[in-house]
């Protein structure tokens, strides 16, 4: 409709306008009050509008990365929860190796302790590398580092196994890449601990304790030798020595004691070992009683040694040489069966190692091994060989043979041997007569081709002394007569039967006569004692049966002359006899040929690669131009983490000990450092996560003091708005009261 198809008087248009207007500011105003905002849209004011708006959104942009902060400090926080309890770990790890420290016998119990504390410290170990493992949130684990792995190559692995005697070749700890050349040495010549053979022959009563030999290439043990007796005073003596899991036992009898001391004999417990080991001992029965026992049992270790060792050389570290050895004392560097590892600071080659063959592996010259057995005192120093022709192992065994009629029983030794050495295919014989060394130079049709040269103390030769059969006939002789009562001419001896074997036996015969009577008393020393009472005619024929004591039994017949015979007069005959020597006791000593041995080198290199998953960026701001990266720290206990290593060797070294100690604190002062970093980077999100709160406020605040509306304002607004609306219709009702009255006019 047109403005003007209703003409309107002066006054009702403007009253009109004013009402539109009041009206217009009514609505505003009304707007104002039920949003809070003066500006709502553009058009109420397009500069406060859109500069309020982009607050807003910047606010908003803040308020949404909040989110994404909260979650990054979780992540650490989940990182740091691990790396207190891993401290933890690391607090119960050096607790178990000041334990292992405080237990550093050598005994059996102590080294089963420390085995068993090592065991511990690898399940810790491992429960540090599962717990870090673990730590994941979100899909981010900052203690597992970037995943980078070193290790010891597959092929180097597989020819280092392929040594005889190898098992299980690795790496461990790897730092950085190297090469460890395994070299593997020794002739696996057995000795013993100088100071616990001192302690067995002390507290067990034995003595002349030997331990020799050579370790077996199929059979050999590096555990050490066991010696227990039983039986108390007045029994019989059992002795039993084990080594490892073989044991022998032998028994000497009270019989046995009392023969062997009343003939100046000595005991002897000789045994070698499949392993190669060779025992000896003396055993005198008053010295074994003389010791404190716990009701007549008692057990002395005796530590065995191996010339055998394994040296590992590393080349792109510090080119040093690491050697575990068999003859080393326990808890200095010795090799043992099983698993057993060199430390270096670049890696841990370790090496499981068969204590029954590592030997065929070894690199080694020919060598002669000193005497064993009862009589090993009867070669003087080492017999020497020419060592090129060697070329098998073999035994050469020494036999003295002595015929009873070279005895001096003045001097009580033999003054002539005869020697035989037997080498692996043929014998050599010589004599050996008086005091002093002689030597042998040559073995017939032996092997090697060259002769080998012994060295025989004469006084030693006793001890060896065997007889064949044709040297065990009796031998007797009249040595002297004493006091005149018979002329030794006309003395002679018939049969002599029944003396004991081994033993030289010195008779002493009291004599008093009578033409009427006489009386005859033999003593031969050892408790024998014989009588003869009878009346002597022209001659005589005495026959002594030997009653008690070794040579209980023998027989001595003697024949008197007449024409010596006196009267009313005493004397003493002393009568010689010797009995078979059946039991002596050989000497031999092992020859070893020398064999090339093997080598073998353990490479290691990066087999995974580093990644960079578990890094997390953290955006700090809307644009992304602040921002934090936290590094994911390892934790675990690798080469490339926290570098604390598997117990080493069952923690039977001191050193391994030292070892496991100094990487634990290493590892601590790395753990402070790496939670030190991932705690810094806690403490600037935290922060800025404070910031990024307050800093959303302030926006959010500038933004509302642009659009909102001042409530009392506009409440006043709409007070007068209305008073104003009322008084406009008010007065649009007064002007139309003029047209109201012409109205009346009709």
């Amino acid at each position: 409709m047109a403005t003007n198809d209703i003409p309107l008087t002066s006054g009702i248009r403007g009253n009109l306008l004013l009402l539109q207007s009041t009206q217009s500011l009514l609505d505003r105003t009304q707007q104002r009050l039920s949003t809070g905002n003066k500006i709502n849209s553009a058009l109420d004011g397009p500069v406060a509008y859109f500069a309020a708006k982009g607050l807003n959104n910047r606010a908003d942009d803040l308020s949404a990365l909040k989110d994404s902060i909260g979650q990054s400090v979780s992540t650490i926080q989940t990182a740091n929860t691990a790396a207190t309890t891993i401290g933890n770990y690391l607090d119960q790890a050096q607790a178990l190796i000041n334990q292992a420290q405080q237990n550093l016998g050598s005994d059996a119990n102590s080294i089963s302790l420390r085995k068993s504390l090592a065991t511990q410290f690898n399940t810790l170990l491992d429960q540090i590398n599962k717990l870090a493992q673990g730590a994941n949130y979100n899909g981010k684990n900052l203690v597992i580092g970037n995943g980078l792995r070193m290790d010891a190559t597959s092929s180097t692995k597989s020819s280092t196994n392929a040594i005889p005697g190898v098992t299980g070749a690795t790496v461990t700890n790897v730092m950085t890449t190297d090469d460890y050349v395994i070299a593997i040495k020794g002739d696996g010549k057995i000795s013993a601990n100088a100071t616990d053979v001192a302690n067995a022959e002390a507290d067990r009563g034995i003595s002349n304790v030997v331990v020799s030999g050579f370790q077996s290439k199929v059979q050999a043990t590096f555990s050490s030798l066991s010696v227990k007796i039983t039986g108390g005073v007045g029994q019989d003596k059992t002795i039993t020595v084990t080594e490892g899991t073989v044991a022998f036992t032998q028994t000497f009898t009270q019989a046995q004691w009392k023969a062997a001391n009343s003939t100046g004999q000595t005991l002897n417990f000789d045994h070698q070992f499949v392993s190669g080991t060779h025992i000896n001992f003396d055993v005198d029965f008053e010295q074994i009683e003389a010791v404190p026992d716990t009701a007549g049992v008692g057990t002395s270790v005796i530590e065995k040694f191996a010339d055998l060792g394994i040296g590992v050389t590393n080349f792109n570290g510090i080119g040093a040489t690491v050697t575990r050895s068999a003859s080393n004392l326990s808890g200095q560097q010795k090799l043992a069966d099983g698993q057993n590892s060199w430390n270096f600071d670049t890696g841990t080659p370790r090496l499981t190692i068969d204590e029954k063959t590592i030997l065929q592996s070894s690199q080694y010259n020919a060598i002669v091994g000193g005497a064993y057995g009862g009589a090993a005192d009867a070669i003087a120093g080492t017999p020497t060989i020419p060592l090129a022709g060697i070329s098998n192992d073999f035994t050469y065994t020494v036999t003295a043979h002595a015929d009873p009629a070279n005895f001096d029983f003045i001097a009580g030794k033999f003054t002539a041997y005869s020697v035989t050495v037997t080498g692996p295919a043929g014998t050599s014989t010589i004599v050996v007569n008086g005091d002093g060394l002689y030597s042998i130079n040559s073995i017939a049709d032996g092997a090697p081709a060259g002769s080998v040269t012994i060295d025989f103390r004469t006084a030693g030769l006793a001890r060896t002394t065997v007889a064949s059969a044709s040297d065990a006939s009796q031998v007797q002789s009249t040595a002297i007569v004493l006091g005149g009562v018979l002329d030794v001419s006309n003395i002679s001896v018939g049969a002599v039967s029944g003396f004991a074997n081994d033993v030289a036996t010195r008779m002493t015969i009291n004599m008093k006569t009578d033409i009427s009577a006489s009386t005859f008393v033999l003593d031969d020393g050892f408790g024998g004692k014989a009588t003869y009472n009878g009346t002597l005619g022209s001659s005589q024929v005495i026959n002594f049966v030997i009653s008690g004591g070794v040579n209980s039994g023998a027989t001595l017949v003697l024949s008197l002359g007449s024409s010596v015979l006196q009267s009313n007069a005493t004397g003493q005959i002393i009568m010689n006899a010797i009995g078979a020597y059946t039991a002596p006791r050989q000497v031999a000593f092992d020859v070893r040929a020398g064999q090339t041995g093997y080598t073998s080198t353990l490479s290691t290199a990066q087999v995974t690669n580093a990644t960079d998953a578990n890094n997390m960026t953290v955006q700090l701001d809307e644009t992304n131009v602040a921002h934090i990266q936290v590094i994911s720290k390892n934790l675990q206990t690798d080469g490339q983490g926290l570098a604390v290593d598997n117990a080493q060797n069952n923690w039977l070294d001191r050193a391994d000990l030292e070892v496991a100690s100094k990487m634990i604190q290493a590892a601590k002062i790395e753990l402070q450092a790496q939670t030190s970093g991932l705690n810094n980077n806690l403490d600037i999100i935290q922060e800025r996560q404070k910031f990024t709160d307050s800093f959303v406020n302030i926006l959010a605040e500038g933004a509302n003091k642009l659009v909102q509306a001042d409530q009392n304002e506009e409440s006043a607004n709409m007070l007068q708005l209305q008073t104003r609306q009322q008084l406009g219709t008010i007065t649009l009702s007064l002007a139309n009261q003029a047209q109201q009255a012409i109205l009346k006019l009709f």
